[in-house]
């Protein structure tokens, strides 16, 4: 499948290119950026594809057959309903949408177009992630009673957009992609979430610095996820808590080596083949195209935009309200 990014910022140098550059079955064609000129070194440094200055330009390209949205998320809604109006297969960038209304309206036009839609939760396919999945399915560590996530971490933004309220910050930054892990590994629908989203530490932030969510799930277990970008040095973490036992994932990160699962019968290490870098996004690209050629959903499919999405709405709604609030499940 021939892909074209729109938007070449640091993710897309730092992986969507390099994935698609080195994949046998997918190939880079096209690439855009506002600043025209950078956007012509960016294709030179990834093979000499097609470069324009603009979504539009890239868009009309009939060789694009599929786009990463790689842009800030302002722009995702208008960037997806726009390559679905071009008969494109999308892959957007996290999180999905600024809500979960936009989302919506994203799955909505991208079906409607009949295109394949996926966002960017690219831990879904992590091998470390996939091997905890496997060993829950399989009864290890008997049924789940609570699932978690954790990210800590020092520092600011980057970019000025990720201060700008309603757009940047923790929880719109960091935390989606920990709530994704969290939602996977609960494998339940998320009910109702009461949420904390402060700026503890960094103060001189219009944006949150600091995030702490209790959810309850239909199934009847709960959740806990926190991010915290006040604490130095990076962690990345999951736990899942089944009767008989526990899984953790102390390495949510590319480079994860290993589960550990815990029972009364003792702790066991267990190794997974941790993906290559720069190559990360390749399994995620990959199967986006796999998808659209058979007709199904991709693995990192837009319902699961839509419900992060739903969670952080809820969050935020339940931060400023003092109170439980339900999520807005996703509905067809």
């Amino acid at each position: 499948m021939r892909f074209g990014i729109i938007g070449c910022g640091s993710i897309a140098a730092n992986s969507f290119a390099p994935s698609l550059v080195h994949s046998n079955v997918l190939d880079l064609v096209a690439v855009c950026r506002r600043d025209a000129e950078k956007a012509k070194e960016f294709a030179d440094k990834f093979g000499g594809c097609a470069h324009y200055g603009s979504a539009q330009e890239l868009l009309a390209d009939d060789s694009v057959e599929a786009v990463v949205v790689s842009t800030p998320s302002d722009t995702h809604c208008e960037y997806t309903l726009a390559a679905a109006a071009a008969g494109k297969h999308v892959l957007c960038e996290k999180p999905m949408a600024l809500d979960r209304h936009e989302s919506r309206r994203m799955i909505e036009a991208c079906r409607a177009a009949g295109v394949s839609l996926g966002v960017a939760y690219r831990r879904r396919l992590f091998p470390q992630v996939l091997e905890a999945k496997r060993r829950i399915a399989a009864g290890e560590i008997g049924p789940k009673v609570c699932t978690r996530s954790h990210y800590s971490g020092g520092g600011g933004f980057g970019n000025a957009w990720q201060r700008q309220p309603g757009i940047g910050g923790a929880l719109m930054e960091m935390a989606v992609h920990r709530i994704e892990v969290l939602l996977n590994l609960a494998d339940s629908e998320p009910m109702e979430v009461c949420g904390l989203v402060d700026t503890v530490h960094h103060k001189e932030f219009e944006v949150d610095d600091s995030d702490a969510l209790l959810l309850r799930f239909a199934d009847g277990t709960i959740g806990v996820h926190s991010t915290i970008l006040t604490s130095k040095p990076r962690r990345d973490t999951a736990q899942v808590d089944g009767t008989e036992g526990r899984i953790v994932i102390d390495g949510l990160e590319f480079g994860g080596e290993s589960i550990e699962v815990d029972t009364e019968a003792g702790r066991e290490q267990v190794p997974v083949t941790p993906l290559e870098a720069p190559y990360f996004d390749q399994p995620m690209l990959e199967d986006l195209a796999t998808a659209a050629r058979e007709g199904r959903e991709p693995v990192c499919d837009g319902v699961t935009g839509y419900r992060v999405q739903a969670v952080a709405d809820a969050a935020v709604e339940s931060s400023n309200g003092g109170q439980r609030v339900a999520v807005e499940v996703w509905k067809d």
